[in-house]
């Protein structure tokens, strides 16, 4: 038996989220960067809340998408870690000059 997860869709969500991750970057460097007191003290206040908040905010954002490629990684490489464990204790239970066959296709169990 053998699980052949979806790796490559898998992959896809991991760069996804990766890219996104990225992404957010930019604009918290660009929040970081901006100077509140350019806008005078009447609205400095206000400003520096408002980048403040906004900063934190797409930092949180930007984590969050890592965390999510970051999962989707480890599970990835625990549908490998599984999958060679499970062709191993297959390949344990066939006759012994069977015992290096490796699985070619996927096979589906089960009606439709």
């Amino acid at each position: 038996m053998t699980l052949q997860m979806w790796t490559a869709t898998l992959a896809e969500a991991r760069t996804a989220w990766e890219e996104q991750s990225e992404g957010l970057d930019g604009p918290r460097k660009n929040l970081a960067q901006a100077d509140p007191t350019l806008l005078g003290d009447a609205v400095q206040g206000a400003a520096d809340a408002f980048l403040t908040t906004w900063e934190q905010r797409v930092l949180a954002l930007r984590d969050q998408a890592s965390g999510h490629a970051d999962a989707l990684a480890q599970t990835m490489y625990d549908f490998l870690i599984t999958d060679q464990d499970s062709v191993r204790a297959t390949q344990q239970l066939l006759m012994w000059d069977d015992r290096d066959t490796m699985p070619v296709e996927p096979v589906e169990v089960g009606g439709p």
